[in-house]
Formats: C-alpha cells, structure tokens, sequence
C-alpha cells in the first residue's frame, strides 16, 4: 500500500470512527443525565441544542482553518487541539458535583454541565468530518468527497443503533463511558496520523472537483445569495422537524432514549441516502409523496370519518405514522440540499458550516424562542406548514410523477387547513358535551411542558360546575366551584381510590403521620391531612405549584399542622433529606400523564423510598395511564425489596366525578395487608400482555417502555 492510498484510508477510518463517537456520546450523556432533571423530554431537546451549536462551532473552525492558515499551521494547530482533546474525553462523564440542587434554570444548567465535561471532545469531533472532506477534495481531485459525508452518516447511524442494543443492555452507563474514552483515545491515534499524512505528502496539481450534471454552475464570485440562503435554510427545516417530532412523540408517551434515537436514526439516514449519489432523490416523486403524507396525518382524525370508515389508531401506529412523515420532510429537505450543493470544494468547508448554522436554528428555535413564545407546543403544527410550502413548491415546480399542479394545490391547501384547524392544543371543544361550556382561565410553558387551567359550567346544574387542570392534555386535577363541594376528592383520588383508602388506613392506625407526595397537581390528596399530621410535597415544575396555590385551594385549606413544599426533582430531593425523615405514607403521583418519568421507577429509586419509609410504612404508586401498562414494573420492584404488594383499581363514577384509577400499594405492614384483599393481578381494561412474572427489573442503566405499551 503506497502513501497515497494509506491516506486515502486514514481519513476514511478516522471520519467514520468520529462520527460514531459524535453519536454514540449523544444518547449516552442524554440518559445519565435525565434523571437529574425530572425525566422531562426537554432534556433531549436541550441536550440535541448544545449538540447542534457545538457541531456549528467545530464547522466554523473546520472553516477557518481551511481558509485562512497554510496547510503547515493547519497541521500544528489541529495537533493541539487534538492532544486538549484527548486529555477532555476522560472525563466524559460528569460528576455528582454537577448535580443541579432543583431550583436552577434546567436549561441553561444542561448546556453548562454539558460544556464542562463533554463539550471540548465533542468539538474537535465536529471538526473532523468537514475538514478531512477538505483535504480529500484536494488531495483526489476529480472524486466526490461528499461520499465521505454519507460514510460519516453511516457510522453516525451506527453508533445510534448499537447503543440501545449492543451497549445499553449489558454494560452499566460508567463502563460505556470508559469504552468511549478508550475509543476517543483510538480515534485521536487516527487524526494524527491523517494529519501527518497530509502534512508530508505533496498535494496535486490544482484541479477543480468534477462536478455532476446536476450541480449548481457557480461564478467566479462563487455560489449565490440564494443558494446560501438554502444551505441555511433546508436543515433548518429538517432539524425543526426532526426537533418537534421528537418532542411531539416524547410529551405523548414517555421520554425513552429508544424513541430519541429513532428519529435521530431516520433523520440521520436521509442524509446518508441523499449525499451518497444523486440517484437516490427523486424530487418529482418524494415531493408530491410528502404533500400526500402530510394530509393523511394531520386528516387521520378527520378523513376516516369523512370516508365513513371506523378506524382506531393504535400507539404504536400513530407513533410510525408520525415518524414516516418527519422522515419524507427530512428526505425532501436534504434532497434539496445536496441539489444545491457547490461545484468547487473552495466552498465545502462554508457549505457544512452553513448548514449547521441551519441545524441549530431549529434546535435554538425550539429551545429558547417557542418555550418563551408560545404558551403550548405550537412549533410543530408551524413546521408541518413549513414542510407544506416546501413539498407544495417543489411539486409545483416539477409537475411531479403525473400529479398536476392543480392536485398539488389542493392537497396542499387541505393539508394546510387541517393543521390550522388542530390548532387546538387541548381538544377543550372536543370535551364539552351538550350544556358544558370550557373556558379557559390561565395557560403556561416552561421547560417541563403546558399546564392549563379552564372552568367547565354546566347549563342548568351550577353545583356541576367545576376547575380543571390540565398537565398537557391529561387531567391533573378537578375541584367543584361550589363552596358546598369545594372538598369532594375527584378524579383519581376518592376516599375508595388504592390513595383514599390507604391514607385513611394509616390514620385510623396512627394519631399522626408523616406523608410524602411526590407530584403535587392541584393538591388534592392533601384534603386527606389532619391537623396532626406533617404533610411533605415534592414537585419538580414551578407552574404547577403555581396553579395549585393561585387557582384552587386545597393547600390553602390543607389541615396538616406541618407542610412543607420541595421545589425540584423528588429523586434529588429524597437525597437530600435527613436520614431521620421517615414517611408512614409515601405516595408517588407522577406516571398518569403523557410523559412518564421513568427514573422514578427504577430499583435505584424505589431503594430510596425504601430509606425514607418508617417501620410499617407504605409506598402508593398511582400507576393510571393511557399508554403504559406499569404495573409489572412497580409489581417486580416490590419483590426486589421483599415488600407484600396489592393492586386497586377504581371503576369509572360519572355522577361522584370519580376518573378510572390504579393503584399500586406496597409495604412491610401484614395488618394493612391483612385488612385488606390480595393482590388479584390488578383486572385491566387493556394489558400490555406482558406476564408480570417475565418483567425485568428496571435500573437507571435499563429501562425500556416497549413490553408495557398497552395493547388494544
């Protein structure tokens, strides 16, 4: 193998390893560090931000190296870098000391945790892909470097798929975290050496790159405004929907990196799919394809309907049929792209910096200007629009695979009308019945998601009327605007809920209790309090305590003689409590939403529960909820500490105001559980099908939502 052909190499290796770290470290500093702020899916989407900015930052340097030092100062530069680096890429894991105490901006703490320990390694790994580009355009000329890019997708798609099956599943997040140090270490032995190579051997004559047929003929003043525009402007669209998918899907279900790293998959590999050759992109048929697409998603509630066909979606159906669609924006998208691609490889290194000033505008967009803008996540039906006008006009323009212009325009208007008409966050109109009327009182976003409080009357029957709260689109809370039943306990938490009756065991048990809730809504459960009893309340989202305090009054009215409220994670807090801080009655009332934080059920939590729980003591688990099946999880870490365990579930009472509730009680107290049936395999309306006995124990390194989706 001559010198030539052993750089050619070397920088084939050295791209594809350090895409793999890029995206290997993504979802593995994601995880460790979700429990550490509540499990909310913003995590992902804050983490994907600083991500995306250090991209930007390495291209920008991948930029100026290119352009503006000798080949001689470009080698000792990178070298140094490259040795800062490899010293930064131990510590990839961030330390107990960075812990964030609970009452700091979330986000800004996750950039700033995430600069100290990952961020120099994961900058000089952004440089690599658009520089070796660089010197490969110069050292081949007349080969296409841009397969060098779809190589580095590769490895990056990779690395996303063998974390959750070859990694996650069997190695501890420490010991996955010293293999990527070991594999940073190996990666900087192959940038050296790429860089020495191209530091020694002598470059060619200077040739222009062979550009396709379809490639952007450019001036001597090179590529225009609007070319530019759109290596801006392209990703930024693919990012904004590879972003709001992610987080639309997360805040509906749970946020489980599996899911992160399916969008990250599918986003990854229409880059891998459109820069390999110009084959692959068919605009006349992907665009008119992606305008289809969109109309049947944004319909798939209205059309089925109109068509008279009774259809039901499945979680599972509604979750891919979300994913295909993000996947055609982000195939469209980037198709345009590489279209626009420059002929010269002058402008390759500002062709990638552009575009991942482009892939961070959605990141920043979602992350800093919708939270603070919008009171609900308006982003993502503003990006299908955006997605519309793009299809629609590429269509349009092409009179794409037999569909004519005029078809376009109507699928695209009608795609355009239906996401207007969703623009109903809530679905408040869809819930009031004959006689109701909603109205809604207050509505606020901040990194942990919506809360929305609205006032239900019903014609004719004002001792009905009732305040509702909303976390998302699940109810949180109700109370009677009657002053006569402002102290009924609804929903989820009547006195014959798995909740009502074991807080009224304990206090006919007990003069006085000490109880810990972790989740606060709108504080129903602290009706239940006596005035000798000491009630603690643990919750992560400002807004909450907010609308707890400011719009219903079941704290202001709370008996307890003492109350105390934890402002953070539970988990977090738990660790901060004195060891002598025992609870008779621990209730965890955080899973009934659309986003469960799963790190509050895994043995590492329920242990600390454990440690908190006075001789006796209970722990409740209110494990109602819509897409999950969680109680072989809850059931499995019962026998894990050795505790008897029971399961109540509560039938819908429309008339009591009673929701459908389960719960899961667990304890060393044999007269609790003796006055009070067996288990009995908790009677389910749905089931996820997986046998409680076959569940595996969930840890902080394990946990996986698939087994217990909930089946129709």
């Amino acid at each position: 193998m001559n010198l030539q052909t052993l750089r050619g190499v070397c920088y084939a290796l050295t791209i594809a390893l350090s895409a793999f770290l890029l995206f290997q470290v993504q979802p593995l500093i994601s995880k460790f560090i979700l429990p550490w702020f509540g499990g909310s899916p913003s995590v992902w989407t804050t983490a994907m931000l600083f991500f995306q900015c250090a991209l930007c930052g390495g291209y920008f340097y991948a930029f100026l190296l290119s352009r503006r030092c000798a080949p001689a100062r470009q080698t000792w530069i990178h070298l140094a870098l490259l040795a800062g680096a490899a010293w930064a890429a131990a510590y990839v894991i961030p330390g107990a000391e960075l812990k964030p105490v609970g009452d700091e901006d979330p986000a800004l703490r996750i950039i700033v945790l995430l600069s100290l320990s990952v961020g120099l390694a994961y900058f000089f790994l952004a440089t690599t892909g658009p520089l070796i580009q660089h010197w490969y355009a110069r050292a081949y000329p007349g080969r296409s470097a841009f397969r060098l890019y779809a190589l580095s997708n590769a490895g990056s798609l990779f690395a996303l798929l063998s974390f959750p099956y070859l990694f996650e599943p069997y190695f501890a997040l420490q010991d996955i975290g010293r293999g990527w140090t070991l594999g940073f270490w190996a990666f900087a032995a192959l940038c050296a050496a790429s860089v020495l190579l191209n530091h020694v051997l002598p470059e060619p004559d200077a040739a222009p790159v062979a550009a396709a047929a379809d490639d952007l003929a450019e001036s001597a003043a090179g590529p225009s405004l609007v070319a530019r525009a759109l290596w801006v402007l392209l990703p930024a669209l693919a990012s904004l929907a590879f972003i709001t998918t992610t987080d639309h899907v997360s805040h509906n279900v749970a946020p489980e990196p599996r899911l992160w790293i399916t969008t990250l998959g599918l986003y990854l590999l229409t880059f891998i799919i459109c820069f390999d050759h110009p084959r692959w992109y068919q605009r006349k048929f992907a665009a008119p394809l992606l305008v289809l697409a969109l109309f049947l998603l944004t319909g798939r509630d209205e059309l089925p309907g109109l068509l008279g066909l009774d259809l039901d979606y499945s979680l599972d159906q509604t979750r891919w049929a979300h994913f295909a669609v993000m996947f055609l924006i982000c195939f469209v998208a980037h198709g345009e792209l590489y279209r626009a691609r420059p002929a010269s490889a002058r402008y390759l290194t500002e062709y990638y910096l552009l575009m991942s000033v482009g892939g961070a505008c959605g990141g920043l967009f979602v992350s800093l200007v919708a939270t603070h803008l919008f009171a609900d996540y308006h982003e993502w039906p503003l990006m299908l629009l955006a997605a519309l006008l793009l299809a629609g006009g590429v269509s349009w323009r092409v009179r794409a695979a037999g569909v004519g212009r005029s078809a376009v325009a109507v699928l695209v208007a009608g795609a355009a009308a239906l996401v207007m008409y969703w623009e109903d966050p809530l679905s408040l109109r869809g819930q009031d019945k004959p006689g109701q009327a909603s109205t809604t009182l207050y509505q606020a976003r901040n990194f942990y998601g919506t809360v929305t409080v609205a006032d239900r009357r019903q014609a004719g029957a004002p001792e009905s009327d009732m305040r509702i709260f909303y976390s998302g689109q699940v109810v949180h809370g109700v109370q009677f605007l009657s002053p006569d039943r402002k102290r009924a306990n609804l929903t989820y938490y009547g006195e014959d809920s798995g909740a009502g009756q074991t807080l009224r065991y304990a206090a006919s048990a007990k003069p006085s209790l000490s109880v810990a809730v972790v989740g606060l809504g709108a504080g129903t459960l602290a009706n239940y309090a006596r005035t000798s009893d000491a009630y603690d309340f643990f919750e992560i989202n400002p807004e909450v305590i907010k609308v707890a305090n400011e719009w219903f009054d079941n704290l202001a009215l709370c008996k307890a003689g003492t109350q105390r409220m934890y402002l953070g994670d539970a988990r977090l807090k738990f660790e901060t409590l004195p060891a002598d801080r025992l609870y008779d009655v621990i209730v965890l009332d955080a899973f009934s939403g659309g986003s469960v934080p799963l790190h509050l059920l895994t043995r590492e939590a329920f242990a600390l529960y454990a440690r908190h729980l006075a001789p006796g003591g209970l722990i409740v688990a209110h494990i109602t909820n819509s897409y999950l099946d969680l109680y072989p999880v809850v059931r499995r870490q019962a026998q894990a500490l050795d505790m008897s365990f029971r399961a109540v579930d509560q039938a819908y009472d429309g008339a009591r105001g009673i929701h459908f509730n389960r719960y899961f009680i667990m304890g060393r107290n044999p007269a609790y559980f003796a006055a009070f049936p067996p288990d009995a395999g908790s009677p389910k309306v749905r089931s996820s099908g997986l046998r409680p006995e076959d569940a595996p124990l969930w840890t902080d390194s394990f946990s996986s939502i698939a087994p217990i989706e909930l089946k129709d």
